[in-house]
């Protein structure tokens, strides 16, 4: 697979997660991206959640394409760019389970065996995730973005944080937790765009 498709399955995944979203929002009356999380669009009682779903569903699928084209790149393989595969591989099949169950309507007192299917592999996929600008200061093909990847490490872990504390509080900065979600996935997707273009065309070695 070229890097030229590889990095149009990225761009398109990227994008699905950027602006479906944004799309959808207009038909969720209420709907606040600065607070509501992109899984909320996709929760029981929204009028556009079969169409969020789904997204999620095609978003997983293309990051896992592009997990075994990114891997297939690497000049030499060593447990930094399969740990960098895993990252991305993890992350893609959480976000397909993640769209099989939705997470549950706000207000719900007991939670729902889809919501905590939700919320557990979300997280497991978003914490793979986060630690590839890590791994990828180890990576040689990388070698001239590692400052860069280790301030997107720290902003990706400290985002993550932030997303992770603000559930369920509704006033004051920690209010904003549509805000830190959608931050901490533009600092995970731009980590994944900037090493993919650092990558060589004429690489092509696999396991």
């Amino acid at each position: 697979m070229s890097k030229k498709t590889l990095l149009i399955i990225l761009l398109t995944a990227v994008m699905l997660d950027i602006l479906m979203p944004l799309i959808l929002s207009f038909k969720y009356d209420g709907y606040n991206h600065l607070i509501d999380t992109i899984s909320a669009l996709g929760s029981n009682d929204s009028p556009v959640a079969w169409q969020e779903s789904l997204n999620l569903i095609v978003i997983g699928i293309l990051y896992i394409i592009f997990s075994f084209g990114q891997n297939n790149r690497f000049k030499i393989t060593s447990k930094y760019t399969r740990r960098y595969f895993l990252g991305i591989f993890i992350f893609g099949v959480g976000t397909i389970i993640a769209g099989i169950f939705p997470e549950d309507s706000k207000g719900l007192t007991q939670e729902s065996i889809s919501d905590k299917m939700h919320g557990i592999f979300s997280a497991i996929g978003l914490i793979f995730l986060i630690f590839n600008p890590l791994w990828a200061t180890f990576i040689d093909e990388f070698r001239k973005y590692k400052l860069l990847n280790s301030v997107l490490f720290v902003f990706g872990l400290l985002t993550f944080i932030l997303f992770l504390a603000s559930e369920n509080i509704e006033t004051g900065f920690l209010q904003y937790t549509g805000l830190f979600q959608r931050v901490n996935l533009l600092v995970l997707y731009s980590v994944l765009i900037i090493n993919f273009m650092a990558t060589d065309e004429k690489t092509h070695n696999k396991y």
